[in-house]
């Protein structure tokens, strides 16, 4: 019998970690965006089995220092170096790959079919990309600091909304098909927000949704514009990203019931769209400055 694999595993599955953390961004709707965080000990040490072949991509940020690797294509050796910490590679996994791991170490895989690929840059309006590739080992600032935003999500998964799975993954996509792209460089679009009309049906779906389950495509189809296009525009016009103004509405929802109702923290939190208590004790007080507790004593009911 086949063993069932999922979106973005076959890194994972290769080095027997079944249950490596993975965020999948489903905002392109034909394909899927995998990140999976890889941490390979003592158990892991050795050749892997050759990952079946796909025509998908692999960038491979590695989060510790790797003092050697060899990675092989075909059977043979291809790449036998070391990698320092936020150094990067990437792959495609036509090639059958296969590594002999030589020391403990953790890495995060950004995994992008090629669907996934043309996709995005069918609904950016650029021609599509026939390869993705960069010196193996380079560092790349503003890949780690995009990767750096994901880390949390992978402790507490139940706190990252799709919406800010989407943003993150979608922005490593742009840069990746930008900085690392075969494609000729992207057009520029018209600079401007969104119309009254549109704004207000955003902000609609994005109040109807406290959750942050809604895909930003749902959102941006909504509106008549590409998600890419959505996204800038919004920030034009209110200076802020929909995941952000998710979040500012949420507290301020969060507000109004601490300030007019008897009801628990807890049960607001929930009732706003958050994982739990902790989750929303954390977000209330980065953006109110006190604590829900502490801003409610400080407030009588109304």
């Amino acid at each position: 019998m086949t063993e069932r694999r999922f979106s973005g595993d076959a890194v994972a599955r290769s080095l027997g970690l079944h249950d490596a953390p993975s965020l999948t961004s489903r905002a392109l709707r034909k394909s899927a965006i995998a990140a999976t965080r890889i941490s390979c000990g003592a158990r892991q040490l050795g050749m892997t089995p050759q990952i079946p072949p796909e025509d998908s991509f692999i960038v491979a940020l590695y989060l510790t220092r790797l003092p050697y690797h060899e990675l092989w294509s075909g059977g043979r050796p291809l790449f036998m170096q070391g990698y320092a910490a936020n150094a990067m590679r990437i792959v495609n996994l036509a090639g059958e790959f296969s590594a002999r791991i030589t020391h403990p170490h953790e890495s995060l895989n950004f995994h992008i079919p090629r669907s996934a690929l043309d996709a995005f840059t069918d609904d950016a309006g650029r021609p599509r990309i026939s390869n993705l590739a960069c010196t193996p080992g380079i560092v790349d600032p503003v890949l780690a600091h995009l990767a750096a935003a994901l880390l949390p999500a992978f402790t507490r998964p139940q706190e990252a909304s799709a919406l800010f799975v989407d943003h993150v993954t979608l922005a490593v996509c742009a840069y990746l098909a930008e900085k690392y792209g075969d494609g000729p460089p992207a057009r520029s679009e018209t600079r401007g927000g969104l119309t009254a009309a549109q704004l207000r049906r955003a902000e609609e779906l994005l109040a109807d949704n406290c959750s942050g389950e809604l895909l930003l495509a749902d959102i941006a189809r909504a509106c008549g514009l590409s998600r890419q296009y959505f996204t800038k525009a919004f920030k034009a016009t209110t200076g802020v990203t929909p995941h952000r103004w998710l979040q500012r509405y949420r507290i301020e929802t969060a507000k109004a019931l601490m300030r007019n109702t008897a009801l628990p923290i807890a049960d607001i939190a929930i009732r706003c769209g958050f994982a739990d208590q902790s989750h929303f004790t954390r977000v209330f007080s980065a953006i109110a400055g006190a604590s829900p507790a502490a801003w409610r004593r400080a407030r009588p009911a109304a």
